[in-house]
């Protein structure tokens, strides 16, 4: 290889020479790391925490529940209309959509944002809910809970019961509609949890995405229109929920879900300057950073097992996704756990082990049902001594 040699001279005795071939080499060395480092800094720019003026927020998956953004999300707050989120679920889950309830005069008289309920007034629950969780009505509320819990203190106490039950375990509830009651607090990761468990329910992700509802107005000539107080439904096509909350001590709060490409995230933002720009920020950031990968199939061939001379399959009772970053992956381990008094004969979905799934830190991700994929029979030997032993149990 030939090597070119320069020597320059500037003003009599000042001169300095230099290799072509060590600037070639230095020049690649530098586009290499050039190069590197672009990648890094394009990295770190797509998974850099996305700002929002809300003084407490997380942005949640769905369906594995993972955090995927998060500030100050155990910081106890006052909730305010977001308490709703809990009032429905408990009243789809514990009541009959189609019960009449007629509204006593507390609920009636309830103050802030309401559905213009009259004593005694009656509506069907399915109506009521509609009223609850559309207009945000608190005395839909209240007349919710005292037809579930028989009186709004007793409701507060399944709220309170409910929310042990979904994670929820630095939340408080007084009441069933967040109107300021000292004590009456809870956390955007509770909030989150809560909502993610409401929205299982096919019945309350129905009502928390419909913009405008009809329900009747018992002695008007008109029905009650219900506008969604959720201005997002009408200004993105991906949201699909969830519940509105403003108190002055609260402030302005939303919990929102959204949907993309079969993906479902829960953003929460309290006490916020900008509660639509907060909540989209939260998503869109989700989406474009954040990608679901199946882990487990339903149904997937996980095991096999020889019982009676023959392979038997078990398969996974459930599937199981994990969401990363894009570009990014992950380390998953799984260990397999078999019952250990099988016996015959087996029926075609019986339980007869477990999937335990683990990240590369160790740490349980999922625990999943292995289910036999058809019917094995008894052998012929046991069943005659099954047979004998029938027959000897008539002469005792």
């Amino acid at each position: 290889m030939r090597i070119l040699h320069y020597k320059f001279q500037v003003e009599g005795d000042l001169h300095f020479s230099f290799d072509i071939m060590e600037v070639k080499l230095a020049m690649k060395r530098y586009l290499i790391f050039l190069t590197f480092f672009l990648f890094l800094l394009n990295n770190q720019i797509a998974l850099a925490a996305p700002q929002v003026t809300a003084q407490a927020a997380i942005l949640i998956d769905k369906e594995t529940g993972q955090i995927l953004y998060q500030k100050n999300i155990h910081q106890r707050r006052a909730p305010a209309s977001t308490t709703k989120i809990m009032t429905g679920i408990l009243a789809i889950e514990n009541g009959n959509l189609s019960d009449r309830v007629t509204a006593s005069t507390k609920a009636a008289y309830e103050g802030g944002s309401s559905i213009y309920l009259s004593p005694n007034e009656t509506l069907t629950l399915r109506e009521l809910v509609y009223g609850l969780l559309i207009k945000s009505g608190n005395d839909a509320a209240v007349a919710i809970a005292e037809y579930i819990g028989g009186s709004v203190e007793d409701f507060a106490k399944m709220m309170n019961n409910k929310a042990r039950e979904v994670g929820a375990l630095d939340t408080v509830f007084k009441n069933p509609n967040g109107l300021p009651k000292e004590g009456h607090l809870t956390t955007a990761y509770d909030l989150a949890q809560i909502a993610r468990y409401a929205l299982h329910n096919n019945f309350f992700a129905q009502v928390v995405s419909t913009p405008k509802k009809r329900i009747s107005w018992p002695g008007h000539s008109w029905d009650r229109i219900l506008n969604n107080t959720n201005k997002l439904l009408t200004r993105s096509d991906i949201v699909d929920g969830v519940k509105t909350g403003y108190t002055r001590a609260a402030g302005r709060c939303l919990v929102a879900s959204a949907t993309k490409d079969n993906h479902q995230l829960i953003s929460v933002v309290l006490k916020s300057a900008d509660i639509w720009s907060d909540s989209l920020t939260l998503l869109n950031y989700g989406f474009n950073n954040y990608k679901k990968v199946q882990v487990i199939d339903k149904g997937e061939l996980v095991h096999k097992l020889d019982i009676n001379k023959e392979e038997l399959g078990l398969i996974a009772a459930k599937e199981f996704n994990y969401v990363l970053s894009k570009g990014s992956s992950i380390k998953i381990k799984k260990v397999i756990d078999i019952k250990k008094d099988i016996s015959l004969p087996i029926i075609k979905g019986e339980q007869l082990g477990k999937l335990s799934i683990y990240n590369e830190d160790n740490e349980l991700l999922d625990r999943i049902d292995l289910i036999s994929d058809e019917f094995v029979g008894d052998s012929s030997i046991n069943r005659f001594w099954k047979m004998i032993a029938s027959k000897i149990q008539i002469y005792f």
